[in-house]
């Protein structure tokens, strides 16, 4: 008789605790027409590819690269405070003036991203700035991300550390037992200018 209580308290704690992981992909298209380099942060990705980077070479297309999150369950929030970093590697000054999702990118209300802005022209960002808030942009041509130029072109100029905080609901996202994995994944785009005073 005392064998009963026991049995039914783990088969309760089992389901309890039952977990299935969400697979974050997301593709980010190199700047055209400028010379902007994109290179990984110094937070590490869960899926151990490149070194640990959370930003990669795409192996299918040249100047694409990908950025993985990792499988993560219901109910996370994990915070990549240096995801990846945007160079300024021309010899005049930019600003990022716009960040949007192409129309198929999928769970990109699960992002909250936000860019170090150089406020005070040293060349390293130093003010976190919104740039997604799972639902809208909010940069444009006034509100902007100002990255300093290099002194040389080609080289490593002015940059900005990207951030991404994944928010995942723990209920009503859609898993079940005929559907156990979701997978997201998307374009991420960054519009660039010039800097012109």
């Amino acid at each position: 008789m005392l064998l009963l209580p026991l049995l039914l308290g783990f088969a309760f704690q089992a389901t309890q605790y039952a977990r299935a992981p969400v697979e974050y992909n997301y593709y980010i298209v190199y700047a055209k027409n400028a010379d902007i380099a994109l290179k990984p942060g110094t937070d590490l990705s869960p899926s151990g590819t490149d070194g640990g980077k959370l930003l990669h070479n795409s192996t299918t297309q040249q100047g694409l690269y990908t950025l993985t999150l990792g499988k993560w369950s219901p109910g996370y929030v994990l915070n990549y405070t240096d995801a990846f970093r945007v160079y300024n590697r021309e010899v005049f000054n930019i600003k990022m003036i716009g960040f949007n999702f192409t129309a198929d990118s999928t769970g990109k209300d699960n992002l909250r991203l936000w860019v170090q802005n150089d406020t005070d022209n040293d060349g390293a960002g130093d003010a976190w700035v919104r740039v997604w808030d799972g639902s809208s942009a909010a940069l444009n041509a006034s509100n902007y991300i100002y990255i300093k130029a290099t002194s040389t072109y080609g080289n490593d100029g002015g940059f900005a550390k990207i951030r991404i905080d994944l928010v995942i609901p723990s209920t009503g996202i859609g898993l079940t037992n005929l559907t156990p994995e979701l997978t997201y994944t998307g374009e991420m785009r960054l519009w660039f200018t010039s800097v012109s005073f």
